[in-house]
């Protein structure tokens, strides 16, 4: 079957319908990407419209068409998409046979809302697929006979390569050290499987929650996420949070590398924050850039402990009163994503929520059996709280076959 992974598109009713295509084609053994891949040129990121990536037949590169306009640059588009494509490829020994390209690929145009095809186009050489039957021809056409390096080819749309390839980790003795738990994440995830695919690329215009074991692979996405939504959407705020201070400079590391994968440029870290959850004068942080902001009382830790009576109930009492002591909230931020939010209570996790922009995108990740002080993740209904109307604010609600809007999506990695 064909796993259809939906990221965010300027041509929502023609990827919607070629989405539906592939969902139907229980035949076929592969992924299709709509709204991705972004590939670094030295011009920046390029956006492809759809890619599949199959095992019977290749690499097919979708330029999509919205509407009936035909008066297209056809030609020169379908030339760029699989020589940016191609180029991309080609820098990866791992596919070459010698200085040839072992995957075999195809570009065409997905124009459904066409009625006829232009006279001044050679359709031979430059195909134009409108009905079903026109994807039906098109995709038996093409066929790959040696597709040995199928996840290779994964592996390098997924933007991962750079994990392994850079500083690999020869260096690790101890399997138990932190090291070694490293190694193991990053040689986990040489390939993303659907769902952790899915929660990096479809863009939810809500809340998201990625819950997992340890070890299976948050962060990656977490930080793959990161990338490619600064590659999409440069002008968006996005803030980084977590509990453990280390994971600051994996962050740093995986969102810089997966960026420039993307855009052939380091990330703008004016618009991304890697940021501590509590936070110091001395340290950013959610929670003191909150109180600074909203010209509140701030509370460090001794402060913090004199004031409730429950140990390691410290910052979940500062961020509820600091939630309670204000009446109008800014928002700031366009995207929060947090990890090891199992470690954090509703309160912290509502303070995010609240200084986002509508529509509210926050992802948070957490452990399904790990947690610092045994405490258990409610539900979204619970961990937001009720409106106005005592109707939640967040509601869990998946809905396959489309894109992602509203309410609150899941992915069980």
């Amino acid at each position: 079957m064909v796993n259809v992974i939906r990221g965010t598109s300027d041509k929502p009713v023609s990827s919607k319908k070629l989405g539906e295509y592939f969902e139907a084609r229980d035949d076929i053994e592969g992924t299709l990407y709509l709204g991705y891949p972004i590939i670094g040129t030295a011009q920046g990121g390029y956006q492809i419209d759809a890619l599949l990536v199959s095992k019977q037949h290749g690499v097919i590169i979708f330029h999509i068409v919205e509407g009936t306009n035909t008066v297209l640059d056809l030609e020169d588009t379908q030339d760029e998409n699989i020589t940016k494509l191609e180029s991309k490829l080609l820098q990866h020994k791992e596919l070459l046979n010698r200085r040839k390209l072992m995957v075999e690929m195809s570009v065409v145009s997905y124009a459904p809302a066409w009625y006829q095809y232009p006279e001044d186009i050679d359709t031979k050489e430059y195909r134009i697929l409108i009905t079903k039957d026109d994807l039906d021809n098109f995709i038996e056409l093409c066929s790959w006979e040696n597709n040995q390096c199928f996840e290779k080819v994964n592996s390098v749309i997924q933007a991962i390569t750079t994990i392994s390839k850079k500083n690999p980790r020869i260096y690790v003795k101890k399997e138990d050290s932190r090291g070694g738990k490293l190694k193991k994440i990053e040689e986990s995830i040489a390939n993303l499987d659907a769902t952790q695919n899915a929660a990096v690329i479809e863009t939810v215009e809500g809340v998201q929650r990625i819950r997992g074991l340890a070890g299976s692979g948050k962060t990656i996405v977490l930080a793959l996420k990161v990338a490619y939504l600064h590659a999409k959407r440069p002008d968006w705020n996005i803030a980084v949070t977590f509990n453990t201070r280390s994971l600051k400079g994996q962050f740093h590391r995986l969102i810089n590398t997966f960026t420039i994968e993307h855009t052939n440029e380091e990330p703008d870290w004016e618009k991304i924050s890697i940021i501590h959850a509590w936070g110091s004068p001395r340290i950013e942080g959610i929670y003191y850039n909150f109180c600074k902001i909203h010209n509140i009382e701030y509370l460090d830790f001794s402060k913090a402990s004199l004031l409730t009576f429950e140990y390691g109930k410290e910052f979940d009492y500062a961020c509820e009163k600091a939630l309670h002591n204000t009446q109008t909230i800014e928002q700031y931020y366009d995207v929060i994503l947090v990890d090891e939010a199992q470690d954090f209570s509703e309160y912290f996790l509502r303070l995010c929520y609240e200084i986002l922009k509508e529509p509210k995108r926050l992802v948070y990740a957490y452990d399904e059996l790990q947690s610092l002080s045994d405490k258990m993740m409610q539900s979204p209904e619970l961990l937001f709280g009720n409106n106005e109307d005592g109707v939640p604010k967040v509601r869990l609600e998946n809905v396959s076959g489309e894109a992602k809007t509203g309410c609150c999506f899941e992915y069980l990695l």
